[in-house]
């Protein structure tokens, strides 16, 4: 088999000479978690295919019920006209031997619209784009999440929640991006819980923190231990003596190192229950260490909308989280 070269590039310039600069460009469109699939059929229906599909329609992980990735439309390249330029997230495959001697993998912003995400895959054969798909797939499926998470968070932040942003300076010392539906708080010691009061589509926010002491407490056991610490002195059910805590039974939440504002966190995410009560739902936790007081600092968001789907809410959580970062006097 012939080696396979694979170049990836990750851009904010134009991928086309039409785009000109100077133009105003429009704001991009579609619905949240829309993405537009551009592959002909005689690719869509071979072994890459599959694979790129099995990605894109891969299950967002840590949900109690299996809900995809994307809302993915795909079409030829012969249907894809300028109406669709604007599209919010959009993947071209390109699969020709006598134009690709190797397999190209671009990304960029807002190439016709703002807030875009465009990712371009060029292969020359179908057995190097199912090879490049397998290697790069889940870095592909980040890009356009991650491009979701990031138009949420300029939302949030043109549209912040003035006393949650105080409460949240005030206790700790950081901003934090939250909408004005979420406005119902309690205080804690060392801890601030938000709601948005609706029981049927429950977000929740809660930031606490610890003194820091040792690298121990930064292990994925210790973040878990310290989640329901916190969370069972402060969170009680509505049954008497039920309280929050973390699922770790049937599915084991995970941790990562991620960075964050320039420094290192750590993202959790895993799926919360209600111990004595009947209630359940996915979280999403960043963890990070504030220097100037040697606290670590942990915010959560987490859902309980039951018989709902959960995608976007824990994505809008996701959005919030991600927004925190130290607060500049």
């Amino acid at each position: 088999m012939k080696k396979i070269c694979i170049f990836i590039a990750i851009t904010v310039a134009l991928l086309t000479a039409g785009c000109k600069s100077g133009i105003i460009k429009p704001n991009c469109s579609g619905a949240a978690f829309d993405l537009l699939w551009i592959i002909n059929d005689d690719i869509y229906f071979s072994p890459a295919g599959d694979s790129m599909e099995l990605c894109l329609n891969g299950a967002v992980p840590f949900l109690p019920q299996p809900e995809p990735q994307f809302n993915v439309i795909r079409m030829n390249h012969a249907m894809y006209d300028n109406l669709l330029q604007t599209t919010r997230n959009i993947l071209f495959v390109n699969v020709d031997p006598n134009r690709y001697t190797c397999v190209r993998i671009k990304m960029a912003k807002d190439v016709w619209a703002k807030g875009q995400a465009i990712c371009v895959i060029n292969a020359p054969a179908v057995d190097s784009l199912k090879e490049a798909v397998v290697r790069y797939g889940d870095g592909i499926v980040n890009y356009f999440v991650k491009a979701e998470r990031e138009r949420m968070m300029d939302y949030y932040i043109s549209n912040i929640n003035r006393e949650a942003l105080s409460r949240t300076n005030e206790m700790f010392g950081y901003d934090i991006a939250i909408p004005t539906s979420i406005n119902r708080f309690k205080k804690g010691k060392d801890f601030l819980w938000m709601a948005n009061g609706n029981p049927e589509e429950g977000q929740y926010v809660m930031i606490y923190t610890e003194p820091y002491l040792s690298k121990q407490q930064l292990t994925c056991e210790a973040i878990l231990d310290r989640r329901d610490s916190v969370a069972k002195a402060n969170i009680p059910g509505g049954l008497k003596g039920s309280y929050m805590t973390t699922e770790r039974h049937h599915l084991y939440p995970e941790s990562r190192d991620i960075e964050l504002n320039g420094q290192w966190a750590k993202e959790t995410r895993g799926l919360w229950k209600m111990n004595g009560d009947c209630m359940g739902g996915p979280f999403v936790s960043i963890t990070t260490i504030d220097t100037a007081t040697n606290k670590i600092v942990t915010v959560e968001g987490f859902v309980y909308a039951p018989s709902k789907e959960k995608r976007r809410y824990l994505r809008q959580m996701d959005a919030m989280v991600y927004s925190i970062k130290k607060h500049n006097n």
